[in-house]
């Protein structure tokens, strides 16, 4: 192989990493718009669950009072 083939192999393999690491760098922000959803996501579940575990207490209270007036 003389300095030409070199050069021609070197370019392509410089474009192919180029490819490769603007593929990644996509990827890579597409994880973390995922994760940011995906916190987003945790907390209205967990804001869910605590309205669940108040509503679980103040329901039957609710109820023994309006049931205890009649």
């Amino acid at each position: 192989m003389d300095n030409q083939d070199y050069r021609t192999t070197y370019a392509r393999h410089d474009e192919k990493l180029k490819n490769i690491y603007s593929t990644l760098n996509r990827m890579e922000k597409q994880l973390k718009d995922l994760n940011g959803s995906v916190g987003r996501h945790e907390i209205n579940i967990a804001k869910m669950q605590v309205w669940g575990g108040v509503a679980l207490i103040t329901f039957p209270v609710i109820v023994n009072t309006i049931m205890r007036l009649m």
